[in-house]
């Protein structure tokens, strides 16, 4: 048999094995383009001044780390502002990062039946599991010591692979539309391969880097997301969705007919969460935000709920949780009462 026979082969397998998961019902659809949204969020905190120092500390064996750290961080605020320069000396604003835990253990492997096989055969198939894991505490201070504001970020991995390579924390679906992608060759490794220690540990570093930013600059973030596809009503909202009309593509996900099973209705609630998420991102004002975020949260957990064993509704929903909390913490830094200096007491030395 030669290649090209090979891989018609496998195409037709893989197709297969999608059809029988999921024939007549909702999915994500092997062949599904992504859709970006833009996430916008408004700073916590404004820095003073345009001059900006950032420090960053670790243990003895983490110089490399911190450097790349506040390297990264560096250039990620000047991104976000270009008004902010690096001032080493007399800097408007400090920035200092202290790393209190990084974590890269072995991957783990087990054995257990493949998720991509039919009914008929059972094999067993070894499945290796990634994780890692970063923290970061934080403050930023004017340049005379007063504290603009301090917190503690984490940036955590936590993914599993079978032996060929596919990503298996998403259940079948991830392991078929995986093999279809390597066929079609429509994706890269670091979406389909287990990452290498460098990959890992960049992809932590970035993460903890915008997680930082957000408290001291208007972030605008590039995220990739999937639509749930279905022939009718789901299919018409993506094509809405994929042109940017995303309050025509919520009022034809919501005014759908509820599909008869939950299991399958959940994917038409999770396009109504992707849906409100992006119209909170375009939002005008933090209220109208606030309200979109909520919807948003809502309908991922209605999903959650209908289906728990499709775990790709799960990242969405931390990404609204964080969301949401990042706007309550800018809404009680905006209510909090300013500092006020007390009354002279009459005859009190000046």
């Amino acid at each position: 048999m030669d290649l090209a026979m090979k891989l018609r082969v496998v195409t037709c397998l893989s197709i297969g094995l999608l059809t029988q998961a999921a024939t007549g019902a909702q999915s994500f659809g092997a062949a599904k383009e992504k859709v970006t949204l833009m996430r916008k969020l408004p700073a916590l905190v404004s820095l003073p001044g345009e001059t900006i120092r950032v420090k960053v500390t670790g243990h003895a064996d983490q110089s490399d780390l911190a450097n790349d750290l506040q390297s990264l961080l560096e250039t990620e605020l000047l991104k976000d502002d270009p008004r902010l320069r690096v001032e080493e000396n007399k800097p408007s604003a400090v920035i200092t990062c202290q790393i209190t835990a990084f974590s890269h253990p072995q991957p783990t492997v087990t054995t257990r039946p493949s998720l991509a096989l039919s009914k008929s055969v059972e094999k067993n198939q070894a499945f290796t599991r990634v994780t890692g894991a970063l923290s970061v505490s934080f403050q930023a201070r004017s340049a005379g010591g007063a504290m603009l504001v301090s917190d503690n970020v984490a940036a955590k991995y936590d993914e599993e692979f079978d032996s060929s390579g596919n990503t298996a924390s998403q259940g079948l679906k991830g392991t078929v539309s995986s093999t279809w992608k390597r066929l079609a060759g429509g994706a890269n490794s670091e979406e389909l391969n287990p990452p290498t220690d460098a990959e890992l540990r960049s992809r932590l570093l970035l993460e903890a880097v915008q997680q930082i930013a957000e408290h001291v600059v208007n972030t605008d973030e590039a995220v990739d997301v999937f639509l749930a596809r279905q022939k009718g009503a789901l299919d018409d909202g993506d094509k809405l969705a994929e042109a940017g009309l995303w309050q025509r593509a919520l009022e034809t996900f919501e005014t759908a007919s509820p599909f008869p099973k939950p299991e399958e209705d959940a994917y038409r609630l999770y396009d109504i969460g992707v849906a409100y998420e992006a119209l909170a991102y375009q939002a005008e004002d933090e209220k109208s935000a606030m309200k979109f975020l909520d919807e948003a949260a809502i309908n991922y957990g209605k999903a959650i709920d209908a289906k728990p064993s499709e775990r790709y509704f799960l990242g969405p929903q931390r990404r609204i949780e964080t969301a949401i909390e990042h706007y309550r913490k800018l809404s009680a830094a905006k209510n909090k009462p300013a500092a006020t200096t007390p009354a002279r007491k009459p005859g009190a030395a000046k």
